[in-house]
């Protein structure tokens, strides 16, 4: 009887994989665009520093 649902409780694993990857990629890609961004605004900073 519980052969017959190893199909869906492998189904169930790789769906909830599939998920968890993406939520890593999305909070992976989050904080490299925070970090870009920081870096953006230091180096703007600096110009506006040396401009002076």
């Amino acid at each position: 009887m519980f052969e017959n649902y190893f199909g869906l409780i492998e189904a169930l694993l790789v769906f909830g994989l599939a998920i968890a990857f993406f939520l890593w990629q999305r909070h992976d890609l989050k904080k490299a665009r925070q970090k870009t961004r920081a870096r953006e605004e230091e180096l703007k900073a600096n110009r506006e520093q040396a401009d002076d």
